[in-house]
């Protein structure tokens, strides 16, 4: 992947394949063709980003998948669960929409009483958990804008803790006891450099539909690559800006290609950091 400075980083080079061959080991004609297959076969995005990936359970959509039907069952520790995994996106998302804190807490409260209320109808065909609950929050950041029209990491966190609101919306609606722990604790995973100024850090991954759901930190001046949509791509842009096919992205923004499409050109000029969720399919160019 190209970035600042003359030289630039290709994705698609395995960076455990040897150097080449030595003195004592001449490459045969076996070997000559096994390389020159390598070299141009196509890398895939699940190859680059998911390569160190253990097979976390947490991590497994299908885990994602089990809190919201534990949701819709009314299981609040559930609801809490995935309170703890997407709440400091929500509220980055409608904070980066909205321009406001204060509107951004509440809408996040909002968020979570419409994960309560609508879990039952939840389609994972359709979405990922986590693309879901965007969505959820990207509608709830718009509907405030028809009505009223020091930001500085990608990832915010509310100024005071609102998981006690979310509960006790619940309680005020539906009559039912608070809960105020969690099934299980959210281990935020770790960052990742796969690339030379390119970092994800991986929130789940959809094996039976094709999907991960991440978040990506694009350095200044550095392309993510190009690449054809193996399925549905959907972005969430929370910092920075970011230049896709000459469509210039702000904070707040939302970019969905669908399946086979491709995106040429993909570029930050001041970095940039949002979620995305796309397919591990994707055929880097």
């Amino acid at each position: 992947m190209p970035s600042s400075g003359g030289g630039g980083t290709n994705l698609a080079t395995d960076p455990h394949a040897p150097l080449g061959p030595s003195a004592t080991h001449p490459l045969t004609a076996h070997d000559k063709n096994a390389l020159s297959a390598r070299a141009t076969a196509p890398a895939t995005l699940g190859e680059i980003v998911c390569r160190d990936q253990t097979d976390d359970e947490a991590l497994d959509e299908r885990a994602w998948i089990v809190l919201v039907n534990y949701v819709a069952a009314g299981d609040q520790r559930a609801l809490r669960q995935l309170y703890e995994r997407t709440h400091r996106l929500v509220f980055s998302l409608i904070a980066r929409i909205t321009n406001s804190r204060d509107v951004a807490e509440n809408l996040t409260v909002e968020v979570f009483s419409d994960v309560w209320r609508q879990a039952y109808a939840y389609d994972p065909a359709a979405y990922s958990v986590l693309g879901w609950i965007l969505s959820l929050a990207r509608t709830q950041a718009e509907a405030w804008l028809r009505f009223d029209r020091e930001l500085d990491t990608e990832v915010l966190t509310p100024r005071t803790p609102l998981w006690a609101v979310v509960a006790y919306r619940i309680v005020s609606e539906f009559g039912v006891p608070p809960a105020f722990t969690a099934t299980e604790e959210w281990t935020d995973p770790d960052w990742s450099e796969v690339a030379a100024g390119m970092w994800c850090k991986i929130l789940s991954t959809d094996k039976q539909r094709d999907r991960v759901s991440m978040l990506v930190r694009l350095q200044p001046r550095v392309e993510y690559p190009a690449h054809m949509n193996a399925g549905v791509e959907e972005l969430h842009l929370l910092q920075g800006e970011l230049t896709i096919d000459g469509r210039t992205l702000q904070p707040g923004d939302y970019h969905r290609a669908e399946p086979g499409t491709s995106d040429m050109h993909v570029y930050s000029e001041t970095g940039c950091a949002c979620v995305l969720i796309t397919s591990p399919r994707d055929v880097l160019r």
